[in-house]
């Protein structure tokens, strides 16, 4: 995209706010439960996948509610208190029209989310017998709204945006459907002006038994993390643009490792003394004037291949210098897509430099030529990023943990919608869909030709710690939209880790998303610099059974907050699997532990990539300790 049609893309579609709890809509919507199948002899797809459900806020960026079944504030203001906002009796019978309507004073609910920075979102709860309400959707226009009066006596209908059932029943989002079984969450249009009096109003759509049945509604309140940026080696942390959302609950955890000392801080702008410290294994300053050679190999080498590594390393040979991980220390090797520097000035993307003099790595996802509806289009992902960086010899496959830091800007324009999800087949009669999921990232990694990728993480063959990305196209101007729900892609770990560790097979599709924490870091928008930091810890290992201990860690910071934290993890065991030597293969070596940096950007899944995206990188930084945001003023 060029800077002139950034520019008018911007024009039209202004850049979301930073963070997914800064929003002004809770909830986001699909147009339908299933998107249709456009093959004749292809199946629906499941849409609605974004919305709240009994366990999350959000199931898209698993945003979790602290009570399963939602959290709210009462009308004394209590969280998780007993007072309702309003309470309707609801024991008339349904009319002819299958319906039976109410309306309840909801002034004083309406005038305190106008006062109070927090969404206009309700929890509507049945008592002394179940309750069914129309919905969004409802064929009879039965949806819920509620009729405001302004203060200057205009009359407004604040629609419903969204209406879903929260039944612990169901794990999907149930936003689309036309009636939905209580409890729900409802939010709806602001007002636009002060209100003088409100009123909602809802049709019952389904009637059960029981003395003096009423429908409470309480005044959502989500988590929302509010933790301070954390400081760590590379400076004092900053909050990077962020505002104030809606008032809510406060973690009360405490940070995971002791702050660092300011003795120990290397505070320079954009990183410039950090190369010093200890601690710090390596780093890219991707200046204005530095030649992308400086940080990418020229020698091509096979990565997968064992005879590319030094073979002192795997007791098969004396030490060579000329091999790897000591040719190219420090840079990408064997970088397999076009990977381009750009400096500061350049502004196609939507690109703007996170800091003067400051470029970026630009790696570039062009969607699949030609494919269309119909296509067939085998079983590969789209490949737009694949480098490595090995750690100096005497760390390789030894080092247990590590903090990898680094900046990401997703290029314009970052939205996507149905048109560009195509129903195609794997092989003729084979019909799929193309997704709209993924790896990123740069992460740590020891993935070998005997597993670690494709759902054979773990054991003593392997393992990788790519993130996962997956975007949201309904289309609607929901707060899912343009931009990725990211986290960490533990998807492979399946059945070469141990039982009750197989992360893949026995955890939900959220286990691993990054929004767990109040909703931070749930999201990452287009057109936003972002400062992610993980950290691994490694179980671990030991020469008697069962070869591990339960003890590895994963942590991500997000702008320098904690968004993720995961413990009790099992990423190896021993004995590693020691097939013979075969130079074309590479094996797992010393304790498996950290062999080095693994960038990958990958669409699929087993789809090509339908969209064009770009992403740009800065900020790199490799260490034993948290790092935390760069100094960029």
């Amino acid at each position: 995209m060029s800077e002139e049609q950034a520019r008018a893309f911007l024009a039209r579609f202004p850049l979301p706010a930073r963070h997914r709890s800064e929003h002004a809509m809770l909830f986001q919507a699909v147009p339908s439960t299933d998107l249709a199948s456009r093959l004749p002899d292809g199946q629906p797809m499941r849409w609605d996948v974004f919305g709240p459900t009994h366990a999350y806020v959000d199931a898209q960026s698993g945003w979790a509610w602290t009570r399963p079944g939602g959290d709210w504030l009462d009308a004394t203001g209590v969280r998780h208190g007993s007072k309702p906002w309003l309470s309707v009796p609801v024991a008339e019978p349904l009319g002819t029209d299958g319906l039976a309507h109410y309306f309840a004073d909801a002034t004083a609910l309406v005038q305190h989310a106008q006062a109070t920075p927090c969404w206009l979102a309700l929890l509507l709860v049945e008592r002394n017998a179940p309750r069914q309400i129309a919905g969004t959707h409802h064929a009879r226009g039965g949806a819920p709204a509620i009729d405001v009066v302004y203060s200057d006596g205009k009359r407004e209908r604040l629609s419903c945006r969204v209406a879903a059932g929260i039944d612990r029943s169901t794990s999907y989002p149930n936003t689309a459907a036309p009636e939905i079984r209580l409890p729900a969450c409802l939010e709806f249009d602001r007002p636009t002006q002060p209100v003088r009096s409100a009123k909602l109003r809802f049709a019952v759509t389904g009637v059960w038994s029981g003395a003096n049945p009423l429908i409470d509604a309480f005044l959502l309140d989500p988590p929302v993390n509010r933790e301070p940026p954390r400081a760590g080696l590379a400076g004092p942390a900053r909050d990077l643009g962020s505002r104030p959302g809606p008032e809510s609950g406060r973690s009360t955890q405490p940070p995971t490792q002791p702050p660092i000392q300011p003795d120990m801080q290397l505070s320079a702008r954009l990183d410039a003394l950090l190369d010093h410290h200890p601690d710090v294994i390596g780093i890219h300053r991707y200046l204005d004037g530095r030649p992308l050679s400086d940080f990418v190999h020229a020698d091509q080498f096979n990565f997968g291949a064992e005879r590319e590594f030094d073979p002192a390393i795997y007791g098969t040979g004396p030490q060579d210098l000329s091999r790897l991980p000591h040719a190219g220390l420090g840079k990408w090797i064997n970088a397999e897509r076009p990977m381009t520097l750009v400096t500061s000035a350049y502004r196609g993307d939507g690109f703007e430099p996170l800091a003067p003099g400051l470029g970026a790595l630009r790696l570039q996802m062009p969607a699949a030529a030609g494919v269309r509806d119909g296509s067939v289009v085998g079983n590969d992902g789209t490949l737009a990023g694949n480098a490595r960086i090995f750690l100096p010899e005497p760390l390789f496959g030894r080092l247990d943990r590590i903090f990898v830091r680094y900046y990401m800007r997703l290029g314009l324009p970052g939205r996507v919608d149905p048109r560009q999800r195509l129903h195609v087949y794997h092989q003729p009669g084979q019909a799929t869909w193309t997704n709209m999921t993924g790896k990123f990232g740069i992460g740590p990694d020891h993935s070998t030709r005997e597993g670690g990728v494709s759902g054979t993480s773990g054991g003593g063959v392997g393992w990788q710690m790519r993130q996962g990305w997956s975007e949201c196209d309904a289309a609607v101007g929901g707060p899912d939209e343009r931009g990725w729900a990211p986290g960490f892609h533990l998807y492979d770990f399946q059945g070469n880790n141990p039982a009750g560790h197989r992360y893949g097979q026995d955890k939900p599709p959220q286990f691993d998303r990054w929004g767990q924490r109040g909703g931070a870091g749930g999201m990452l928008y287009a057109g936003h610099w972002y400062c992610i930091e993980t950290e691994l810890r490694l179980n671990t290992v030991t020469a008697a059974q069962p070869g591990f201990l339960p003890d590895g860690q994963l942590r991500a910071w997000v702008d320098g907050r904690l968004v993720s934290e995961l413990t009790g993890m099992v990423f190896r065991t021993l004995p590693l699997k020691n097939p013979p030597f075969n130079g074309g293969r590479l094996r797992a070596c010393r304790e498996l532990g950290v062999r080095g940096l693994w960038l990958n950007w990958f669409h699929g899944g087993q789809t090509v990539s339908t969209v064009d995206r770009t992403l740009f990188y800065t900020g790199l930084v490799w260490a034993r300790q948290y790092i935390g945001p760069m100094v960029v003023v």
